[in-house]
């Protein structure tokens, strides 16, 4: 993505064409690989909005002519995507509901800071239809049904299905008793017609409550288990999450120093379940992508062959200081392939596309275009 993305800059330069323009034009509504349409896409409105929340429009193209004091400023952008990526096993989750109205969900993937726990509590409170302070997540055990950990950009799609699954079996479990139950002021009753809303089945003027429907049967709980199946089948979509980068830097010339002042990124990643721990994961993903423009290489020493940075002291990644504010925009749109409710990736993404924005935006400061990262003094001197 860093070389087609530099090299559709070069394109829009060559062609005294706007970058966004660009890429608007040559929008494809199918997969150029596969010629399958897209699950999904909002890669347009990406571009649209980032644009006007970055302040695209009042950008002159042309390179090498704003200065703030002794530094040179300059803007680039760049398209982001990345494939949906779909487990080959069935994914398990499991559902408890208490005759006290709480419940306990688990799944045996682990939360390693991307809000795994956070997000499932909520998928699994909506489907049973119960508040979210009244349901908790169980996760990190490998004694509970297996899933798949949130990597690769899988883990929300995947977890929440099972979760969603899992929740929603047990609350049609819990319908379909009480229309079936003769105590019940929902007896007789379609269950397609009962709505859950704070423990409570209601049809029409009629309700009944989870816990009512476990005291009068003398049992302290129910269960279910939910599994998910990716959609492998005969291949009809191709399925990627889309996004738009944009970047500011300012390059002191005589130094040859990069600072990135300021970046706006605009994904469209499916149904978003969480908007902070979401813009969380693409604000932490920008900051990847500024290190990989700017700062993260590998040394190998030229005549042992061995590696010359073994350490975080010599591997060098951004800190506080060198990051800039991050603006980032959440585009939802409607899938309903990939997944259950919809959700693709938000982990990787937020860094494709970074690194070019950046480097298209040093060379719209300086007028010289840098082919490779990390972008280095020695590039710029």
């Amino acid at each position: 993505m860093f070389a087609l993305e530099c090299a559709m800059d070069e394109l829009a330069q060559e062609l005294g064409l706007d970058p966004v323009e660009l890429r608007l034009r040559n929008h494809a509504d199918v997969s150029p690989v596969s010629g399958l349409p897209w699950s999904s896409s909002g890669f347009e409105e990406c571009c649209r909005r980032g644009a006007e929340r970055f302040g695209w429009a009042d950008r002159d193209p042309r390179p090498g002519l704003r200065r703030e004091g002794n530094r040179l400023i300059g803007t680039g952008m760049a398209a982001a995507c990345y494939p949906v990526a779909l487990p080959g096993a069935p994914q398990r989750a499991r559902a408890r509901l208490y005759a006290d109205g709480t419940a306990v969900v688990q799944a045996a993937t682990p939360d390693f800071g991307t809000g795994v726990a956070t997000v499932m509590t909520q998928v699994a409170a909506d489907a049973l239809g119960i508040p979210a302070d009244r349901c908790r997540f169980e996760n990190g055990d490998s004694d509970l049904p297996s899933i798949a950990t949130a990597a690769g950009s899988a883990g929300a799609g995947m977890i929440s299905a099972a979760v969603h699954s899992a929740a929603t079996a047990l609350r049609n479990q819990l319908v379909h008793r009480a229309v079936l139950d003769a105590h019940s002021p929902l007896h007789g009753v379609d269950p397609g017609e009962v709505a859950v809303r704070d423990g409570v089945m209601t049809a029409g003027s009629v309700s009944d409550s989870y816990t009512d429907l476990l005291h009068r049967a003398s049992q302290p709980d129910a269960e279910a288990s939910g599994t998910w199946s990716p959609p492998h089948g005969d291949g009809e979509f191709a399925m990627m999450t889309f996004g738009a980068q944009f970047a500011e830097v300012a390059v002191d010339p005589g130094l040859g120093l990069v600072r990135v002042r300021r970046m706006t990124g605009a994904f469209a990643p499916g149904r978003v379940l969480n908007p902070k721990t979401a813009g969380g994961q693409l604000m932490s993903g920008m900051l990847w992508g500024l290190g990989q423009a700017l700062l993260e290489a590998n040394h190998m020493h030229p005549r042992t062959g061995q590696w010359a940075n073994t350490s975080l002291g010599d591997y060098l990644v951004a800190v506080n200081a060198d990051a800039p504010d991050v603006d980032v925009e959440l585009v939802e749109v409607e899938d309903d392939v990939v997944n259950p409710l919809g959700v693709k990736g938000v982990g990787e993404i937020g860094q494709v596309g970074a690194g070019a924005a950046i480097a298209n935006a040093v060379h719209h400061a300086t007028g010289r275009r840098v082919r490779k990262i990390p972008i280095t003094v020695e590039d710029l001197l």
